[in-house]
């Protein structure tokens, strides 16, 4: 179970010594709580795994473009009729891995051509 700091216990606690283990009689008071199972997080994948940023100078030329990774959508669901119901919208319970953005240099460092060195 996780674990918390015992409050009631810390104020009348007269001494600590954090190189003591957690728990002990000089070292940080603690408490387990329980696991509650709501709230819990159910998550919206995004189809696209980077996203396009164009950056324009005062002029509104294009200066830069960047690929930046998307994130998923979070929703935290209070009860189980909610997470049923959020479940069925197509939200997922498990959290999305963003992959990282291709690099826009790497067709610059391939193989050499035939005949090179």
């Amino acid at each position: 179970m996780p674990t918390a700091i015992d409050e009631e216990r810390f104020q009348h606690q007269e001494t600590l010594d954090m190189s003591k283990p957690q728990g002990t009689t000089h070292g940080l008071p603690v408490k387990q709580i329980p696991h509650l199972e709501y709230p819990r997080a159910v998550y919206k994948h995004p189809t696209q795994p980077y996203r396009e940023v164009l950056h324009r100078n005062v002029n509104h030329e294009v200066v830069e473009r960047e690929l930046v990774a998307t994130e998923h959508l979070v929703h935290v669901c209070e009860n189980a009729a909610e997470y049923k119901k959020k479940l069925s919208e197509g939200w997922v319970s498990d959290p999305y891995i963003m992959q990282a953005p291709p690099d826009l240099t790497e067709h610059l460092y391939g193989k050499p051509a035939e005949g090179g060195k």
